[in-house]
């Protein structure tokens, strides 16, 4: 199986346009969040690869390096990815306050780069009952009050029924898609889906693109 290497550019490389334009992503969020408050925020796709955990990680080090306080939830409990890019040992998380009661904040990880992460731990069997408990739900509640921001990477749309799940308890959702990659009828049926599960589209990301052909590295794009 091929490793794919997910780059935080906004720690990496602070001064790059990609960088900059992440920051952007945050500024457009903060300007729809003036009526209502967005503090889950969801980050998905309509098919795999489309760099959903790439603008996941990325926003959350926009927000870390704003001095918030900020986690992300790795629940994309099929093939989760956030250890990966963390460089972390996926051996305890969400599955062990599921399962054995573990406190979640035995359970938080607190990366160096000031993001707390709570990765998913062992499989889970029948990952959609689990989105669907009300320990959850419960949990989301909690951290609500911990955390100025949560982010939430979710699998993608068109693979597995989780991310419409998760659409219910998050306070809008970040769309990727991959540039000269995402099938157009792809995105247009996995939008539609959210859509029609009554899901806040905070706006939708280009990612993927060249910057040396482009003045920027995603398009962003808020719904009307």
């Amino acid at each position: 199986m091929e490793y794919f290497e997910y780059r935080n550019v906004v720690i990496e490389s602070p001064y790059s346009p990609e960088a900059e334009a992440y920051r952007k992503l945050e500024l457009n969020i903060a300007m729809m969040s003036i009526d209502k408050k967005t503090q889950v925020i969801q980050c998905t796709s309509p098919t795999p690869e489309d760099g959903k955990t790439t603008t996941a990680i990325n926003l959350a080090a926009v927000y870390a390096e704003k001095k918030k306080k900020v986690i992300i939830l790795d629940f994309d409990l099929r093939r989760p990815k956030i250890h990966r890019a963390f460089h972390s040992v996926n051996d305890r998380g969400f599955y062990d306050y599921i399962t054995d009661d573990v406190d979640y904040h035995e359970l938080i990880i607190h990366d160096e780069s000031h993001i707390d992460l709570l990765l998913t731990g062992r499989h889970f069997s029948f990952p959609h009952i689990v989105l669907e408990s009300h320990k959850t739900l419960d949990l989301v509640e909690k951290l609500r009050q911990e955390y100025e921001y949560i982010i939430v990477d979710s699998p993608p749309v068109l693979s597995v029924n989780d991310s419409t799940i998760i659409s219910n308890f998050v306070d809008g959702i970040v769309y990727v898609i991959a540039y000269n990659k995402t099938k157009k009828e792809d995105a247009k049926i996995a939008l539609s889906q959210l859509q029609k599960n009554n899901a806040r589209i905070l706006g939708t990301v280009f990612a993927n693109v060249d910057v040396r052909k482009n003045k920027s590295y995603y398009s962003y794009h808020t719904e009307k």
